[in-house]
């Protein structure tokens, strides 16, 4: 009996141990559950600017991501990366995404294929990759479509624009087509694979391909005109990222010259193209999110092939070829694909007008753009800002409410405007210029969302830390000016030169962080900066006697605001001593500049419109990273140049605006 006991006991013990152990392991389990619920992958996502195309794709990733259950509820595992077309703004942010903690990559278009590649080459983080016109042309290490043509890390699919088709469409709805103009960028590998496609068809079809050039934004406007003079009966816009983030400016110059804009991009018929036959990005989007989700539940990057995918669609914008002269009609083909894709519901809505890019409200939005001072550049950027809400949809009075502001370089006017304007609440402020900005910063309020540009250095400013890591409700274009360029041309068109002099303003920040920026450069050419301080308007005639006295070979001036109202009589003082004068300002051409090498302050104000059209369209500022404008301009006055006996190459004559004085 006493035996018995025993045992019991020894059973009871066993039992209730295991009890407790399962009980253990089923809480273990649980919290591992838990644990899966709660984690998900970081993820980088890199768009190499904003288009309606890379857009999309992107829109696409996310959204099959969310469904998959690989997007957080507050989306903070996956990371937006734009540098706006800013080469090297994308390189900076290609290093922070291969050596930050991110399980994987996905970019959007070859140059962000490209950049990113470079970067990751060392790290060979997890790569999937899409809006690519030729990813075996990229030069990124894929020789073709097998598992075992490309990188173990990397996947991702191809989408070659339908440019025959287009161009084919094209013209049999007008039969008379025979000049076909076209604007593109031959440093992107993929306009210039979209390039040969048109060159083969249109030689095909008896057409004319008549080509200009634009390597950014800021020559797209002169390329389009000069492509336009041509006689060109109408314009085709390909798999170019220069000529589409410019893609509204293009086809308002074109409209001017009563001659249609047709392209790869479906959804550019809203901007008001005659017609787009492309891919559905948003589709691609998705299956390149498709690949990741693969791949995040343990498929082997090195698995997959790289093929392309190609969901064509065809969008028309009737409103526009009503309005065209000539022969443009509608074909059986195009009747044929729209109605094909009517029947099909995964295709999008048609545009049967011109569609604004603004949110529908009840009420317009209230607009205030503000100026430090009354100058040329800040009077451009205003103008540039203005007509990048038109080129987006944005119609003044009707989709939003302007009021325009001018300290005329008062700081406590400055003062007293900011404060009107957080008063008012608004939508939107606009600010032009540093001061404008630390004036918006101290006192227009945390709940206004600014947009700046003409900014030197917006985190110097004191709008953030990094230009991705930045007040929640700022952004904007900063516009330092191209120092390592003019230096390089100072040491090319004056070899023997070894000294350059400028005057700079200690009180503005962006003077002062020219100065530095420029020194730093000129010494990179065994150059040496000579600055004189300026601290009044009134010193100036003073300040530029002093600084043309001293051992120097040419004068460079800084772009400031102190400096700009006087730079005539800095041009006289240099011009009495034989010095050429180099200026960072196109403006200052007509008051005695001999080479200009500068940014385009009315381009910089698109830039700076597309990033608040982003803003009205319920993005966070905090999200959308600051960028320097892609803009740049050479401009050569060859009256100066010879006098003061500039050497001026070949290739310098051919990059550069020869300047024509005002009257």
């Amino acid at each position: 009996m006493k035996i018995l006991k025993q045992l019991w006991l020894v059973a009871a013990l066993i039992l209730a141990t295991s009890l407790i152990l399962l009980q253990s392991d089923r809480e273990q389990r649980n919290r591992n559950v838990r644990k899966q619920a709660d984690t998900y992958p970081s993820i980088a996502v890199m768009q190499i600017t904003s288009t309606t195309v890379l857009d999309s794709y992107v829109a696409g990733v996310l959204e099959r991501l969310t469904e998959q259950g690989y997007c957080a509820p507050d989306g903070k595992n996956i990371k937006i990366y734009n540098p706006q077309g800013d080469f090297a703004t994308a390189t900076a942010m290609a290093r922070d995404i291969a050596a930050g903690p991110y399980d994987m990559a996905i970019t959007a278009s070859t140059v962000a294929l490209q950049v990113f590649s470079k970067a990751n080459t060392s790290t060979q983080k997890t790569h999937v990759f899409g809006g690519v016109t030729d990813p075996y042309g990229a030069g990124v290490g894929i020789t073709g479509p097998e598992p075992d043509q490309h990188p173990s890390y990397m996947a991702g699919v191809g989408t070659f624009q339908p440019v025959e088709s287009a161009i084919r469409i094209a013209s049999e709805m007008n039969p008379g087509l025979k000049r076909l103009g076209v604007v593109w960028n031959p440093g992107e590998q993929c306009s210039e694979a979209c390039l040969n496609k048109a060159r083969k068809i249109c030689k095909e079809l008896g057409i004319a391909l008549v080509e200009t050039n634009a390597a950014n934004t800021s020559e797209v406007s002169d390329a389009a005109r000069a492509v336009i003079a041509r006689d060109v009966d109408a314009v085709w816009v390909g798999g170019d990222t220069v000529a589409m983030s410019a893609i509204g400016l293009i086809i308002d110059l074109a409209g001017k010259a009563e001659i249609p804009v047709f392209t790869n991009a479906p959804m550019d018929t809203e901007k008001g193209a005659l017609f787009g036959l492309g891919a559905d990005y948003h589709t691609v989007g998705q299956y390149a999110a498709d690949i990741a989700v693969a791949i995040l539940k343990g498929k082997s990057p090195s698995t997959f092939r790289i093929d392309d995918v190609i969901p064509e669609q065809l969008s028309l914008n009737r409103s526009v070829l009503a309005g065209l002269k000539g022969n443009w009609k509608i074909t059986p083909t195009v009747e044929t694909l729209l109605a094909k894709q009517k029947t099909t519901s995964e295709q999008k809505p048609l545009a049967p007008e011109p569609q604004k890019v603004a949110p529908v409200r009840t009420e317009p939005f209230q607009l205030r753009i503000v100026l430090y001072s009354e100058t040329e550049f800040a009077e451009r950027c205003r103008e540039g800002f203005l007509d990048g809400l038109r080129q987006a949809g944005y119609t003044e009075g009707v989709d939003y409410k302007l009021m325009n502001y001018n300290a005329q370089g008062d700081m406590s006017t400055l003062s007293s405007i900011m404060t009107t304007v957080k008063a008012g609440q608004v939508d939107l402020l606009a600010v032009v210029s540093t001061p404008a900005l630390q004036a918006a910063l101290r006192q227009a309020g945390e709940d206004t969302n600014i947009v700046f540009t003409g900014v030197g250095d917006g985190v110097r400013a004191g709008a953030g830390e990094s230009e991705t890591d930045h007040l929640p409700n700022v952004t904007g274009i900063t516009t330092r000016s191209p120092f390592a360029g003019m230096a390089r041309i100072i040491k090319e068109t004056l070899p023997d030169a070894r000294r350059v002099g400028t005057l700079f303003t200690p009180a503005e920040i962006n003077s002062v962080l020219y100065k530095g920026w420029f020194a730093e450069a000129l010494e990179k050419e065994g150059l040496e900066l000579a600055a004189v301080p300026v601290t009044s308007s009134a010193d100036v005639a003073q300040c530029a006697i002093e600084l043309c006295g001293q051992d120097i070979d040419a004068v460079a001036q800084v772009v400031d605001n102190l400096t700009r109202p006087g730079f005539a009589l800095i041009a006289r003082k240099a011009s009495q001593k034989e010095l050429p004068v180099y200026v960072f300002d196109s403006a200052q051409m007509n008051e005695g500049g001999a080479i200009c090498l500068a940014r385009d302050y009315y381009d910089a104000g698109l830039e700076a419109a597309q990033k608040a059209v982003r803003v009205l369209g319920g993005e966070r500022p905090g999200n959308i990273p600051f960028s320097n404008t892609r803009s740049e301009k050479l401009i050569l006055n060859p009256d100066l140049t010879a006098r003061y006996g500039l050497r001026i190459s070949e290739e310098l004559k051919k990059n550069a605006v020869i300047f024509t004085p005002e009257n």
